[in-house]
């Protein structure tokens, strides 16, 4: 068959355009280790490796000692292997780098067909890494929104304040900021914008986004309607707490497209579940309700608002400073939104993480464009972290259950040994003026601080930052105390477990198989009639699975793929009022990634004392925790296990109740080459002498004191439930 010249014209130029498609894929640009180009002194012993990147499914990164071994595949100091990813940002995972060692990394990266981008050129960088500084003989301090000249001179490292300098010129500066959040006057007051928000809606008005105010595209909404509960005029205890519907925004209810639902519309709502008459109404509040100000989630993936936050409004505000300390940073929308359908972050599928990638790109945005600036966030926590660091404001506190405090301390390590500098709060008790919202405990204030600071000591490391205090710090420097300054000299490793003492024999053996639980199929041994664990009341997702299981035939499993998840399986229990009884559970976890994470908690019982969540993140083999409580009038409650806020699967199995608190009781412990210092974490239950143990030192030391001052010499010392001491040689 003869065919005609169109016919064979028709596929070459097919072939040809498909070649030049391919030939026009341009390789990923602006690569920068730490955000800068080839740096030659990083002080990041992890350093994050980024480039820029259209279209991007997976990467590759291959770091070597030369150009040869990342151009002939070896021998590399690190290969992280093909990830899947979007994010154009991976922190450096292998062994550990040495100072004044020239290194170089290459990228490789692949789109959404699988196909891998020509490569860009390999580029070089080069470590000098050294603990940041400190004032006081053995820690580091910063304090939150307080600190006049006189008092940083003598206490501090690291400020909110740029008159700090004032004291001593070495202190680190960072100004407030916010980029989750913005605060804006109520209209009732007639206010006019002022700070970011004037600035924000100047920027929108030479940009040409609105005609006045802020881009509504730059808020969160909710997408239903919302019930919220929130303080009234400001976030304080002395305020009442009050209830509210916030209307939900869905666009399909706008059917004639003019940003408003009109009366005719609202008669016939595509959706009933979301009411609002316009967006602003669907505005998704933080923290308190106005007048005289409002507080609003901003969408932090909006390109206008990055480019905003980028450019204009962080570039300003440090201008007299060492760098920003952002506030209101979660890996999650904050607030209300967290467990909410949120309009712009309905968090399905691959999009679960969205609101993360979208700040971990915003920040990076931000650190190109100031690389030199110490950036810091409250409670960020994501991997790469992106900034420098971040701010545990409750980090630690007296009544926080064994299993939290240790997570909080190990990633508290982890996150030092990457070199991100952290601002580690010990949030107090209660205090009538000091601290308002702390915890009401029945154990004295200097107990409470001599627990802070030793528990800080645990994970004191070359980038941790101690601070003491709670919001909303009014006079927060009256908290402080002498033993802070003491002279402890430097660690001698890390912390390990000085002592134990297993309480479970003494309730009766708790881990006997004669020993009763008063749960019903706590093991999930027994399925219902539709295949669900017996004797539960259950939330989907959950299934029995006699494949992964801790003991027995089968265990729970839930299976989490979007964050906004709270699935609560209970089970009813009346137990005796003014009792002491004891939670255990064991969990294996992949991959659960999100706050707080799987858990297992008692419920309602009301008046109770004690208890705690245990709580499960990250990826582990079958770990066991406990919690003891103690009922009060009200001994009727509830026994939950959960996934919430997270993504990931977490199986569960064997949750006991028994009677008696059957707990171990661990002791840690870290030496110091002028000391040691011995911590018996909260592990439910009272906090009285009933709780005491006693454990022998390796020989005679002084207990400092919160004053500062040091006590006799002893050979043993005796720690109550949640208890510390600070021994010096």
């Amino acid at each position: 068959m003869i065919r005609s010249r169109r016919s064979l014209i028709v596929p070459i130029l097919l072939l040809l355009l498909l070649a030049g498609a391919l030939t026009a894929a341009e390789p990923p640009g602006n690569l920068r280790c730490e955000w800068r180009v080839e740096p030659v002194d990083v002080r990041d012993p992890c350093p994050e490796l980024s480039w820029e990147c259209e279209g991007q499914a997976a990467c590759r990164i291959l770091v070597g000692s030369s150009p040869a071994a990342i151009r002939d595949g070896g021998p590399l100091v690190w290969d992280s292997g093909k990830v899947p990813g979007r994010l154009p940002i991976v922190r450096y995972a292998g062994p550990p780098l040495e100072n004044g060692v020239d290194y170089y990394w290459a990228v490789h990266v692949w789109d959404a067909d699988g196909r891998r981008l020509p490569d860009p050129p390999a580029q070089h960088f080069r470590l000098s890494v050294r603990p940041m500084p400190h004032h006081l003989p053995t820690i580091r301090t910063f304090i939150n929104f307080a600190g006049k000249p006189d008092f940083a001179r003598d206490w501090l490292d690291l400020s909110f304040r740029k008159e700090a300098k004032q004291g001593r010129e070495e202190i680190i500066t960072q100004v407030y900021g916010l980029v989750s959040t913005m605060v804006l006057p109520h209209p009732s007051t007639g206010k006019p914008l002022s700070g970011k928000a004037k600035e924000l809606a100047d920027f929108c008005r030479a940009r040409g986004l609105a005609r006045d105010g802020v881009a509504e595209g730059m808020f969160c909404h909710f997408a239903q309607d919302t019930r919220v509960r929130l303080h009234v005029g400001a976030e304080n205890t002395a305020n009442p707490i009050e209830e509210r519907v916030c209307p939900g925004w869905d666009p399909r209810n706008d059917r004639n497209g003019d940003g408003r639902v009109d009366d005719a519309e609202f008669a016939r709502l595509v959706n009933p579940k979301a009411r609002a008459r316009e967006p602003r109404e669907a505005r998704i509040p933080i923290y308190y309700w106005g007048p005289p100000r409002d507080d609003f989630i901003m969408n932090v993936g909006h390109p206008a608002y990055r480019e905003f936050m980028a450019t204009v409004h962080a570039p300003r505000i440090c201008e007299e400073y060492d760098g920003i300390y952002f506030d209101t940073v979660p890996t999650d929308v904050p607030g209300a939104g967290r467990s909410a359908h949120v309009l712009e972050y309905p968090r399905e599928g691959d999009d679960a993480d969205r609101w993360l990638r979208d700040l971990q790109a915003l920040f990076a945005d931000m650190k190109r464009r100031l690389p030199d600036k110490i950036v810091t966030a409250n409670n960020w926590n994501a991997d790469p972290m992106v900034i420098d660091g971040r701010q545990s404001e409750g980090w630690q506190s007296l009544d926080r259950h064994a299993s939290r405090w240790h997570a909080s301390l190990d990633t508290a390590i982890e996150l030092d040994r990457q070199g991100r500098i952290q601002l580690i709060q010990y949030n107090p008790i209660f205090h009538p003026q000091l601290a308002t919202f702390g915890p009401k405990l029945p154990v004295t204030a200097d107990r409470d601080k001599l627990f802070g600071l030793a528990t800080y000591l645990l994970a004191h490391g070359d980038f941790t930052y101690f601070g003491f205090g709670r919001h909303p710090y009014a006079n927060v420097t009256r908290l402080w105390f002498d033993a802070m300054r003491f002279d402890l000299g430097s660690p001698e490793g890390p912390y390990f477990l000085f002592d134990e003492v297993d309480r479970a024999e003494e309730a009766g053996g708790a881990e006997r198989a004669d020993v009763a639980s008063l749960l019903e199929n706590g093991d999930f041994e027994a399925a219902d009639g539709e295949g669900n664990p017996a004797g539960w009341q259950i939330a989907e997702p959950v299934e029995l699975d006699r494949r992964v299981k801790h003991d027995g035939a089968a265990s729970v499993k839930i299976a989490s793929t979007r964050r906004k998840i709270n699935n609560i399986n209970k089970q009813v229990v009346r137990l005796k009022p003014h009792t002491t009884y004891t939670l255990i559970a064991w969990a294996k976890v992949d991959r659960v990634a999100g706050t707080p994470g799987a858990q297992v908690y008692a419920y309602e019982f009301d008046g109770a004392r004690g208890g705690g969540m245990l709580t499960w993140q990250g990826t582990s083999d079958w770990r066991e925790q406990r919690a003891v409580f103690t009922t009060g009038d009200d001994a009727e409650g509830r026994i939950n296990f959960r996934v919430y806020g997270a993504t990931g699967t977490a199986w569960f199995d064997s949750i006991r109740l028994v009677e008696g608190a059957a707990v171990r009781q661990r002791v840690f412990a870290r030496r110091y080459t002028k000391g040691l210092v011995l911590v018996k974490p909260y592990v439910g239950g009272p906090f009285s002498d009933e709780t005491a143990t006693t454990h022998k030192l390796p020989g005679r030391l002084r207990p400092l004191q919160v004053d500062g001052t040091l006590g006799p010499p002893v050979g043993q010392v005796t720690l109550r439930n949640a208890e510390a001491v600070i021994l010096a040689k």
